[in-house]
């Protein structure tokens, strides 16, 4: 018998959760830990993934590839890997079928590896770990993935699960994930009749999205979605680390953006500021010997902070306005609006999404934890062993599903046959005849 497990594919941390003990507990990994680091590094004997290799990233950041998600299924000529490019400190090159390889050396000589690969190493990680922890038959995996993610990019994690041994009986977008955990741990919260309108936000690592869903006993329909591809925790660390290489290049005469190693230290630092001022209004930031022997120290205010993220500030309202138009709603028709993800523990991110709804939010469910615990509920309602309580749940479609064809003597070359904005799963059936 497999144990259904759930897995949120997040770009900097992965949380796996299961199904067991009549309901859904969180997996541990090897050094208890509730959460894995999203990497994978290259040795000249071993590869270390997940915790071994964020232990080693810092001196071996050529081999260490993370921003996984970021480049699964990903096209090497598509516009946002321009983007995702200075996120990376391993050499990223084209494979050949158009897609994103990984440039490392590996048991003493260069290799590549597809992103497709890359993933599957890992998810082949947290299965181990499952593993490990449930003493279970690890086969059933129900997946995360961005709302944003196109077919190729599903396909890309369904082939990821399959490598690693895996059976995925559903990929699904990571705010559905957690509006379904909303929907079956709050049931008996929730109104039997009219729905309830609630806005779910996510804004992670590297992402921000938003899903307006209605809710009511035993059942969910996704009304509305959208994202922004490029706003995350990453850009706020970016921010805060180009500004003290900036400061330090003034300072102490020293580019810490020429020294990989060196700015991977500034790097991490500033994630760990940022965390800081989250709940203080200044910080110090000290660093011993980043760069050629030389100490430096500075501090950050709260407000200084605000400052360098103001223009992903002033963002803000779009993805939220966009969903609200798909489901056709306005933000005073929102009766909850409920926040997850690491990022939104910032107080001015905070501030600015209750100001475009123009109410209180919601922090009911786990901020890091919510979208596996609704990945493994829903891998359970696929399991044929196990019963779990009845609950439907429609998603969104983000994008158009089109026929097409060699145009001779008919009219069209295509047909739409599934339009943006419509609900998933769905089927529809067609009979073509072709002239002559």
């Amino acid at each position: 018998m497999s144990t259904p497990f759930g897995v949120d594919f997040g770009n900097d941390n992965t949380v796996i959760a299961c199904a067991r003990n009549r309901g859904i507990d969180i997996i541990v990994n090897e050094v208890s830990n509730r959460a894995t680091p999203s990497l994978v590094g290259f040795g000249m004997k071993n590869r270390y993934i997940g915790e071994t290799g964020k232990n080693q990233q810092g001196s071996n950041i050529k081999n260490t590839v993370d921003n996984l998600k970021r480049i699964l299924g990903l096209n090497y000529d598509d516009p946002d890997f321009e983007i995702e490019k200075k996120f990376f400190t391993a050499p990223l090159v084209k494979n050949a079928q158009g897609g994103v390889s990984a440039k490392v050396r590996y048991l003493g000589e260069q290799q590549e590896f597809t992103s497709t690969q890359l993933a599957a190493m890992y998810i082949n990680k947290i299965k181990d770990i499952t593993h490990k922890e449930t003493k279970g038959n690890i086969v059933d995996i129900c997946l995360s993935v961005p709302v944003w993610y196109t077919e190729k990019q599903r396909r890309a994690a369904s082939d990821a699960c399959k490598i690693a041994g895996l059976n995925p009986v559903r990929i699904v977008n990571e705010v559905t994930a957690a509006a379904v955990g909303y929907g079956v741990f709050k049931a008996n919260d929730l109104p039997e009749g009219e729905p309830r309108k609630v806005a779910f936000i996510d804004i992670g690592h590297s992402s921000f999205q938003v899903s307006i869903a209605a809710v009511k006993k035993g059942e969910l329909k996704v009304l509305g979605s959208a994202y922004d591809k490029h706003f995350g925790g990453r850009d706020f660390d970016l921010a805060i680390a180009n500004h003290f290489a900036a400061e330090f290049k003034d300072k102490y005469k020293i580019d810490v953006t020429e020294n990989p190693k060196a700015y991977y230290r500034v790097l991490t630092a500033s994630e760990k500021l940022k965390k800081v001022l989250s709940a203080n209004t200044q910080a110090p930031f000290n660093i011993e010997s980043v760069m050629n022997d030389v100490d430096v120290s500075s501090s950050l205010t709260r407000e200084t902070l605000e400052e360098f993220v103001q223009p992903l500030l002033d963002r803000v309202h779009i993805p939220i306005e966009t969903a609200l138009k798909d489901a056709g709603l306005t933000a005073a028709d929102i009766d909850s609006v409920e926040l997850i993800g690491g990022c939104t523990r910032v107080p001015s991110l905070k501030a600015r999404i209750s100001e475009v709804f123009g109410k209180q939010l919601s922090f009911t469910l786990n901020q890091d934890e919510a979208i596996a615990r609704g990945n493994a509920f829903i891998c359970a309602m696929h399991s044929p062993t196990l019963r779990v309580r009845p609950f439907k749940f429609e998603d969104f479609n983000p994008y158009s599903v089109s026929y097409f064809w060699d145009k001779d003597e008919e009219d069209d070359d295509h047909l739409e046959v599934f339009p943006r904005g419509g609900l998933f799963p769905s089927t529809k059936d067609y009979y073509l005849v072709q002239k002559g």
